[in-house]
């Protein structure tokens, strides 16, 4: 749209979706920015691994692209010796040391037992002080990890693996002249990109420079390539603007609100029509790592699964700053920011279902024989929740709400608010509708969301025994049936391993009742039944051998489940070919829906060393096809 947009007819989910379908098409060619490769730095190793796992097979497909100035801006670090200005800066710990420092000494000009007895703390003001100082002093077998992890060498050299073939062969010198030639000129009249550079003493003209390039590799490369990627964390007006307002659906009508928290930023329109003009196609689009990650992992978030909580603690760091203060607010204070992206719902009645009498421990047997009267009973709008009321007023639907908004902004802040619940009188339902999205919410990648769960014992414990109960049954359904309630062909079971454990315990009898009920139809499609506690044994048979490079490795013969051989005859060249140990008992654990914990693995023979197992040749590790 060559006037640009004051209000953008696209929902959060609806611009993510596109994103993800744009980068997935191999027609798509994608360019990196310079600060994409500088965001690894703050990255740990399995979040990059991910990205590389990406990146690797996009650069497979032969569509993924350096520019030859992001390189070169990165060549310029690397032989200045400034690569570590991209990493995290270690002397945060000792600032965070010296603010507590600071708190310690306020604390003792004025506690006393008084105070003390107001905050409930169980002790003495010597006792107090004395806690105070030995958790601070704690800290230091933590925060001294922050003087080892910088390893700015290491991480250049995974990037110089992964990228150096991908580098365009631009003419710098001669795109440099031409830039000097036409910069000014296009700054004075602010057009884009890189008038806001104009200021600089350096680089000025940098991304201008970039700009050339891509529209360059993209007329060179348009017969193959109909649509054009640029991933850069440049979110400068030069490139990108955000329209006032964007869409959302609320109670199944399309409405428009402020487009904030989260923003959608798109293509400046005067980039897009001198791409069309030169390229002959205005299919050129611009996003974010972090708005990548996001759309991504609404399709695949396993792949993504420490990316995407590695970026959310980076975007968050101001952001968890608001959700705390959202928290000691009343229901009237809750963000609304994204809320009313949730998925359409039919209006109709709730009716609420009092719970039958608790089954008594001991009385798993007769819920074999009568599978058909759990502990539990929820309405069919919470087993069905795509048709649940949410739009009902209530502070826990205003969570469940911002739960099913399907983006992290509005998912994040929500999981802080869960807690708010823990004295109020709640419906079983909605408690176990909202197990049901806090689960979701993980699936898709939400940090807290995949936090709480993995905290789960301690979350639940804040709840009346009968709400914990409920919310974890959600969060087992979740795993199991579909949002029709109808039993899914592969169980989401991303996060399923502490459910299956918290199950295990007597607290939790009537979740482990409700949930063996309702997969007791189903149970001949099923090799775990949740509440088992009966360990699958995995034998794994291998034979020494050497790689290419002369080192020794493992080759793996035999994988048997209980004595069903999981490694078949085939070919794949886009299927994992080399595991460890870990990786052999998740591929297991995904394809079969059993535990990690519930996998005991016995290696034949024993290796010496702990190694990579590689699978012949023409062999694949497929057990959900053996």
């Amino acid at each position: 749209m060559r006037l640009g947009h004051h209000e953008l007819n696209k929902t959060i989910d609806e611009h993510q979706i596109e994103m993800a379908d744009i980068v997935k098409d191999p027609k798509t060619l994608v360019f990196i920015d310079t600060n994409i490769l500088a965001y690894l730095y703050k990255l740990h190793s399995t979040a990059r691994n991910e990205f590389f796992y990406w990146s690797d097979s996009i650069i497979g497909e032969k569509r993924l692209f350096l520019p030859g100035w992001a390189a070169n801006e990165y060549l310029n670090r690397v032989t200045t010796n400034k690569l570590d200005s991209y990493t995290h800066k270690s002397k945060e710990p000792s600032q965070a040391k010296k603010a507590y420092e600071a708190l310690y000494e306020t604390a003792s000009l004025f506690v006393d037992d008084d105070l003390l007895k107001k905050i409930s703390f169980q002790g003495n003001r010597t006792e107090f002080l004395e806690g105070f100082r030995n958790t601070i002093d704690s800290l230091e077998q933590y925060t001294c990890a922050f003087k080892q992890q910088f390893k700015p060498g290491d991480i250049h050299a995974e990037i110089t693996n992964h990228f150096s073939e991908v580098v365009l062969e631009s003419d710098l010198a001669n795109l440099c002249l031409r830039a000097s030639k036409e910069g000014d000129v296009r700054f004075e009249h602010r057009l884009p990109p890189g008038f806001q550079d104009n200021g600089k003493g350096e680089n000025r003209f940098g991304d201008l420079i970039i700009w050339f390039e891509i529209l360059s590799k993209s007329v060179d490369t348009k017969g193959t390539f109909d649509k054009v990627l640029f991933i850069t964390n440049d979110e400068k007006s030069d490139w990108v603007y955000a329209p006032k307002m964007r869409a959302v659906l609320a109670a199944g009508n399309r409405k428009l609100i402020g487009n904030n928290k989260p923003e959608i930023k798109i293509a400046d329109p005067r980039l897009v029509s001198e791409f069309s003009q030169k390229v002959g196609h205005s299919n050129f689009s611009i996003c974010s790592l972090a708005t990548l990650v996001e759309s991504l992992s609404k399709g695949d978030p396993t792949r993504f699964t420490h990316l995407a909580g590695a970026i959310q603690i980076d975007i968050q760091e101001t952001e968890e700053v608001v959700a705390e203060d959202v928290v000691e607010a009343g229901p009237e204070d809750v963000a609304e920011a994204g809320a009313e992206d949730a998925v359409e719902v039919v209006a109709e009645d709730v009716v609420e279902v009092v719970a039958e009498d608790v089954v008594e421990a001991g009385a798993e047997d007769a819920v074999e024989a009568e599978p058909e009267n759990p502990a539990y009973v929820y309405d069919e709008e919470a087993l069905q929740d795509r048709n649940y009321q949410v739009d009902a007023p209530s502070e826990i639907n205003n969570i469940i709400r911002d739960l099913m908004s399907h983006n992290w902004y509005s998912q994040n802040p929500a999981i802080y608010k869960i807690s708010t619940l823990r004295d109020q009188q709640l419906s079983p339902s909605s408690c176990f509708v909202l197990g049901r999205n806090i689960y979701q919410a993980a699936c898709g990648n939400s940090q807290k969301a995949m936090e709480y769960i993995a905290s789960l014992h301690r979350r639940l414990a804040i709840f009346p025994q009968e709400t914990a109960q409920h919310i974890l049954s959600g969060m087992l359904y979740e795993v199991y049936f579909d949002s029709n309630s109808e039993f899914r062909n592969k169980a989401k079971f991303d996060y399923a391993d502490k459910l299956l454990s918290l199950i295990t315990e007597e607290p939790y009898l009537e979740a482990k009742t409700f949930i063996r009920s309702h997969l007791h139809a189903h149970r001949e499609r099923l090799l775990f039944i949740p509440g088992d506690t009966e360990m699958k044994k995995v034998e794994i048979v291998t034979e020494p051998a050497e790689n290419e490079q002369g080192e020794p490795t493992l080759i793996l013969q035999s994988v048997l489940l209980d004595g069903t051989e999981l490694i078949i005859d085939g070919v794949d060249y886009f299927a994992e070919t080399t595991f460890d140990l870990g990786e052999v008992r998740l591929t297991i654990s995904e394809a079969f829906a059993i535990p990690k914990w519930a996998l005991t693995c016995e290696l034949k023979p024993k290796p010496p060393y702990v190694a990579k197992f590689e699978l012949p040749e023409g062999k694949l590790l497929k057990p959900e096809q053996a």
